[in-house]
């Protein structure tokens, strides 16, 4: 069986993460429970403005907290502990926050309220935490099938995937997997009869290769533009998915949109980026 990892840079460690593709059946997750498809800047909000979040209540010494870190390691906490990304509750009935904890076992609580940087004025808390958002359903690969059909029975593809991706017309990799016997690389590149050349002869009735909405530069940029803004931005993750058509975008998680990063990403090519706050504005 084929495996195709995927990068994300992450605050807490500080370093690159590698997770593996998803497999048969799974749908590849977003970096964060929910990507709405709206312009960068009308996900920004300040002092005043009404605002929703979820995350884990915290009480101590120093008032009621809820941490909004959605990236945890494995190492044992103290009680009362919260990050570095926690919010000042101001308001919140105890009673509420015990039986949303109760309700969910622990999973979190949701609040809306007004933003008083750094803190949230509640208005509403309860237990209804948004499910994580599921991404491409890799099943059905995005070509037509070869004649004779997809290949069954497949063997570990013997391909330096990572090397590949890296340089040259390859700008992602994905694998679609239709049955448990059927394992398909799905390419997206900027020249789609090179990348054929170079890999059919090595994926008989395995591969299947699309033109890529952005090129690797574009990749590149956001990767470097980020990377320079994580600490700034407040940035919690980020790395590179892509859709069921197999064409690459950037999800971004973070704690906030500000309006410099807002600005940033509206200008970019449609598609490219997607932000995915923890915090963000309360329409409606």
């Amino acid at each position: 069986m084929a495996h195709v990892a995927s990068r994300h840079w992450s605050w807490l460690s500080g370093a690159w993460i590698t997770a593996r593709a998803p497999g048969v059946g799974d749908a590849e997750r977003v970096l964060a429970e929910q990507h709405v498809d709206m312009a960068a800047r009308d996900l920004v909000f300040g002092v005043g403005d009404r605002v929703r979040t979820w995350g884990r209540f915290v009480a101590g010494a120093d008032g009621d907290w809820l941490d909004l870190a959605r990236v945890h390691d494995l190492t044992w906490k103290a009680p009362g502990w919260k990050s570095d990304r926690s919010v000042r509750l101001i308001g919140a009935d105890g009673e509420a926050v015990a039986a949303g904890i109760a309700a969910n076992r622990g999973l979190g609580v949701s609040v809306v309220g007004i933003w008083g940087d750094e803190s949230i004025e509640v208005e509403v808390l309860s237990a209804e935490i948004p499910a994580r958002e599921a991404g491409a359903v890799r099943r059905d690969p995005p070509c037509p099938p070869p004649p004779g059909g997809w290949r069954h029975d497949v063997v570990e593809l013997d391909v330096d995937l990572r090397d590949r991706e890296s340089s040259g017309p390859i700008v992602h990799l994905a694998i679609f997997r239709s049955s448990p016997e059927q394992e398909v690389l799905v390419v997206a590149a900027t020249d789609v009869d090179a990348v054929i050349r170079q890999l059919s002869p090595k994926l008989p009735r395995q591969l299947c290769v699309v033109p890529s909405r952005f090129t690797r530069a574009q990749i590149n940029e956001v990767y470097d533009v980020l990377h320079a803004h994580w600490r700034d931005w407040r940035l919690e993750s980020f790395g590179t998915g892509s859709d069921e058509q197999a064409q690459p975008f950037i999800a971004a998680m973070m704690f906030r949109v500000t309006a410099e990063m807002a600005e940033w990403a509206d200008a970019l090519p449609e598609g490219l980026v997607r932000l995915e706050p923890t915090l963000s504005p309360a329409h409606g």
